[in-house]
C-alpha cells in the first residue's frame, strides 16, 4: 500500500452499520478494513445507453481488491455523507464524470467472509467520455459488453459483479442474459458479443490493457 493509501485509509472515517443498514458507530476506514466491519459503500454503472459498461482496472495500491477489474465505480461512503452526494463525488473523482444525471436503482447488502460487508446504494449513468481517471484509483478503462464481463467474471471484484446483475435485473435488462455470478461462464459461451468496434478499444491508459 502507498504512503498516500495509507493516509487516505487512516484520515477516512466511515459510518459502521447493523443489519438493518441502521448506524451504530464511526471507524477509520483501516480499522473498517481490518476487522470487516459493516459500512456503505456507492455502486455506479456506467454505460453508453446501448448495452456498453465501463469497465475499471483497480490499482495495485487499493485496500481492497488490487488489480481486479470493477464492473461499477464508486466507493465507500465517507461518515455522515449523503449516499448520493458520495455516488457524484466518487464519479467525478475517478472518472471525470459531472453534470450527468444519476439514476437510482435502490440499495442491497453483499457480505464476503472475512473480506466484506457492505450495504450498496446502486445507481447508474450514461457517458460516452472522454474519462479523466484518478491514477491512485485506476489504471485503465475500457468498454465491455455484459457478456465480456460474465466470461471473465473471476478477474472482476464480486460486490461490482452484483451490482451490475441487480441493476441489469431492475432494468428489465433481458437481452443481456442471466444475472451475473461467478458460476455463470458456461450459461453464456454461446452468447453474441457486441460488433462495436469501441468494444476492442481501451478508452485510457493502453500500457495496462484490460
Amino acid at each position: 500500500m502507498s504512503e498516500q493509501e495509507q493516509n487516505i485509509s487512516t484520515d477516512e472515517w466511515v459510518d459502521i452499520v447493523n443489519e438493518d443498514n441502521e448506524v451504530i458507530a464511526q471507524a477509520s476506514r483501516q480499522q473498517m478494513r481490518a476487522q470487516v466491519l459493516r459500512h456503505r459503500a456507492s455502486y455506479i454503472v456506467v454505460h453508453d445507453g446501448m448495452g456498453n459498461i465501463l469497465v475499471q482496472r483497480r490499482t495495485e495500491t487499493k485496500d481492497f481488491y488490487p488489480g481486479w477489474l470493477d464492473a461499477t465505480a464508486g466507493g465507500v461512503v465517507q461518515s455522515g455523507e449523503n449516499i448520493l452526494d458520495s455516488a457524484r463525488r466518487e464519479a467525478e473523482e475517478e472518472l471525470g464524470i459531472a453534470g450527468v444525471p444519476f439514476a437510482e436503482h435502490g440499495q442491497f447488502y453483499f457480505e464476503e467472509e472475512n473480506k466484506c460487508r457492505v450495504w450498496g446504494a446502486l445507481f447508474s449513468c450514461v457517458s460516452h467520455g472522454p474519462f479523466a481517471l484518478q491514477e491512485e484509483e485506476i489504471d485503465a478503462v475500457r468498454w465491455m459488453t455484459p457478456e465480456e464481463i460474465t466470461a471473465r467474471c473471476d478477474e472482476f471484484t464480486p460486490d461490482s459483479l452484483k451490482a451490475l446483475s441487480l441493476w441489469m435485473t431492475r432494468n428489465n435488462e433481458k437481452e443481456h442474459g442471466k444475472p451475473l455470478t461467478r458460476e455463470a461462464d458456461a450459461a453464456v459461451a454461446d452468447a453474441s458479443v457486441s460488433e462495436d468496434p469501441k468494444n476492442d478499444a481501451v478508452v485510457s491508459s493502453p500500457k495496462d490493457a484490460i
